[in-house]
């Protein structure tokens, strides 16, 4: 029996930690109030799809990394109470999630990255790229793509090689779309050469029928930053269920300067251009002035969604790219009254409703949340994220929301 203590003392000490993990998590659970979205006005019906996560902690800590919950019509749910597996593979988003219960065989090993899949009434695509870690570079870099016909319920998969891989030094998938029965992979391609990086945005288009890539081209190539000078172009934020073949990119020029103790971004130019994956071109979206100081927050496949705050509420602005106009602004009350702080907003466009939220909860003002037909500008729910049986004194805390989807 002796030879067997070890592997006795190491399952021991497994059955120990695991335990003490499931009573630290049981002990912590109850130090964190729930959040409920409180109705003001409007149909609750319209929130029963919306899903949010977000960060929680108290006192003056800047960090979210301990306190996660999601939060829904239903109410909020520590994500830090669940299983020590689910912690550790991390759960998806509501859409993946979806995903993986309605496919589950093709689900099965995919990434969690939204990006990475598409979907209409005749496929689901996945595209990701796989490579190998090394002590100072990756290499072997190659496409990973499935492709189910929901027809006869066949997957075809194939691994590509990337062209040009040797001087890449990083690729993340920003977009898959499927146009003409060819996959569009949308990236961001960190590339290096003679010791210097830059960035750029490529469209790969591969033939569903037989995996080869029929093109590769750079929409952007960004140099790298030069002291307080940074150039970037950012793929406007659409709608992940709906198929696009219009992209919008916003590229800008912006300098740092610093201040004393902290410093501020000023934006010397700004650049929209549009990209169309079924003729492949490229078009510059000409801009009223009124528009430009304006914030790009969502493209919905045919119109570009303008924000700003004007003090309590968000002013939104819809332009078609079709007719190159500007469509009539609605309003948003977002902020509490008598609340000087504009927090940071997010919205979401799914079949012409709006969902907005402004992303921190604290004890000066709570979350607002609203959502609005963009067609008539009318309000269909208005409420805010307000902690349940809040004690009557309570340390300072703060709830951002960091992400924000709709079933």
């Amino acid at each position: 029996m002796r030879k067997y203590w070890k592997f006795t003392a190491i399952i021991a000490v497994i059955v120990l930690s695991i335990g003490a993990f499931y009573v630290n998590s049981a002990m912590s659970a109850t130090q964190y109030p729930e959040f409920v979205i409180k109705k003001q006005s409007g149909n609750v019906d319209e929130i029963k799809s919306l899903v949010l996560e977000g960060g929680y902690h108290e006192g003056n800590s800047m960090s979210y990394t301990n306190t996660h919950l999601k939060i829904s019509s239903d109410g909020s749910e520590n994500i830090n109470d669940r299983s020590l597996i689910d912690q550790v593979l991390r759960q998806p988003s509501p859409i993946i999630k979806e995903l993986q219960e309605k496919y589950r065989d093709f689900m099965r090993g995919k990434g969690h990255n939204i990006g990475s899949f598409f979907e209409n009434d005749q496929f689901l695509a996945y595209a990701d790229v796989k490579y190998k870690f090394g002590v100072s570079e990756s290499s072997d870099f190659k496409f990973a793509i499935a492709i189910l016909d929901k027809a006869n319920g066949n997957t075809t998969s194939y691994n590509i090689k990337v062209p040009d891989s040797s001087v890449v030094n990083h690729i993340f998938v920003e977009d898959v779309q499927v146009v003409d029965n060819e996959l569009k992979m949308i990236t961001s391609n960190t590339i290096r050469e003679n010791e210097e990086y830059y960035n750029e945005k490529h469209i790969y288009t591969f033939s569903i029928t037989n995996g080869n890539i029929s093109s590769n081209e750079v929409i952007f190539s960004l140099p790298e930053s030069q002291e307080d000078l940074q150039i970037n172009a950012q793929l406007i934020q659409t709608d992940p269920k709906q198929a696009n073949e219009i992209l919008v990119f916003l590229k800008t020029e912006s300098k740092l300067i610093h201040l004393e103790e902290s410093f501020r971004e000023d934006v010397l130019s700004k650049e929209l251009v549009s990209y169309n994956l079924k003729t492949k071109k490229t078009n510059a979206i000409e801009l009223t002035e009124n528009l430009k100081d304006k914030q790009v927050s969502f493209f919905d496949g045919s119109t570009i969604y303008f924000t700003e705050f004007s003090e309590e509420q968000l002013i939104v602005t819809p332009f078609s790219i079709e007719n190159n106009l500007a469509g009539s602004e609605f309003t948003i009350q977002l902020l509490n009254a008598g609340s000087n702080e504009q927090p940071p907003t997010t919205i979401i466009v799914r079949e012409s409703k709006l969902y907005a939220i402004n992303q921190i909860s604290n004890l000066k003002t709570n979350a607002s949340i609203a959502v609005v037909n963009v067609k008539t500008g009318e309000t269909l729910f208005k409420g805010e994220l307000v902690r349940k049986n809040t004690p009557e004194s309570t340390e300072e805390f703060e709830l951002f929301i960091y992400e924000m989807s709709v079933k």
